[in-house]
């Protein structure tokens, strides 16, 4: 039975129409019994699931049956719209992921990939990607970085962002949609400072006295972390207060992906220093960049 998702509504901001694209339902796959240890693992690693409104899912982009040759020329004309490429492997230091085959188990994977990513790469406006001089996405597998699992990383060095299937079907969709945007911030701070963690002072002064970061996000991983919303005032979530890069980029997830935005949109109304930080970014996305 698909499960209904949720009403979209208009965020007050003239991207706002950009964000209800893409809004659809469809149940995920039931994983084979030889990989449902692994499945359940993947599960309970999820850091978006205390977070994650289950009702919503995403169309996929091609029926069942569709081969890994088919999914990528879909992949390739949607991203061409906008300017963009895939790249199906990764070569980088510090990287290391799987391409796609023709099995099952990687079409229905690629399939659910490309069923979260391409409509929320589509839910920028034309001319956001040129200008922060992002020309591919890499759509992968198994990706890891510097050893650790990862769904997604920004890769500014090679003009990408890389997105990943490491049993996505275990895990929460619209918390996928959060990395695609949250990842995609981090590229855009790269292209802003140079430095993915710069202590910007302007951001740093929207925090209410008393605000204390942690020693950043890669400290999150390995430890069931949870990423629970709004834990106190001037962050969205508990990620945020890990530094002030991770702070900026789950502003961004959190207003960009619309099973989220509603509860920042709603904590923002009491929340000045949340409500400041979420200006500061819409600006970033409307014209800010040069």
């Amino acid at each position: 039975m698909k499960a209904a998702m949720p009403p979209c509504r208009l965020l007050p901001s003239v991207l706002g129409v950009f964000l209800l694209a893409g809004c659809a339902s469809v149940g995920t796959a039931t994983p084979a019994a030889a990989g449902r240890e692994a499945f359940e693992r993947a599960a309970q690693q999820d850091s978006m699931r205390s977070e994650c409104d289950w009702n919503v899912r995403y169309a996929p982009v091609a029926p069942q049956d569709a081969s890994v040759a088919q999914l990528r020329a879909i992949a390739t004309a949607r991203l061409a719209a906008l300017q963009l490429a895939p790249a199906w492997t990764l070569a980088m230091p510090g990287g290391a992921a799987q391409a796609f085959d023709d099995s099952a188990q990687d079409r229905a994977g690629l399939n659910l990939l490309l069923s979260i990513v391409l409509p929320a790469m589509e839910r920028y406006p034309a001319g956001v990607f040129a200008r922060t001089g992002l020309r591919h996405v890499v759509l992968v597998k198994d990706l890891s970085v510097d050893g650790q699992r990862r769904l997604a990383m920004p890769a500014p060095e090679i003009d990408s962002v890389v997105y990943a299937d490491n049993l996505l079907a275990a895990m929460c969709p619209s918390g996928m949609e959060l990395r695609v945007h949250h990842e995609y911030y981090h590229f855009i701070e790269y292209r802003l400072f140079n430095d993915f963690y710069y202590r910007d002072p302007a951001w740093l002064a929207l925090n209410p006295p008393g605000t204390a970061y942690g020693q950043g996000g890669a400290t999150a991983y390995g430890k069931g972390f949870q990423n629970l919303g709004h834990p106190h005032p001037g962050m969205v979530s508990l990620y945020a207060a890990y530094g002030p890069e991770e702070d900026k980029a789950e502003v961004f997830g959190w207003m960009m992906t619309p099973a989220y935005a509603r509860r920042l949109e709603a904590w923002s109304l009491t929340d000045t220093a949340l409500a400041a930080k979420r200006q500061v970014l819409w600006q970033v996305l409307d014209g800010a960049m040069p």
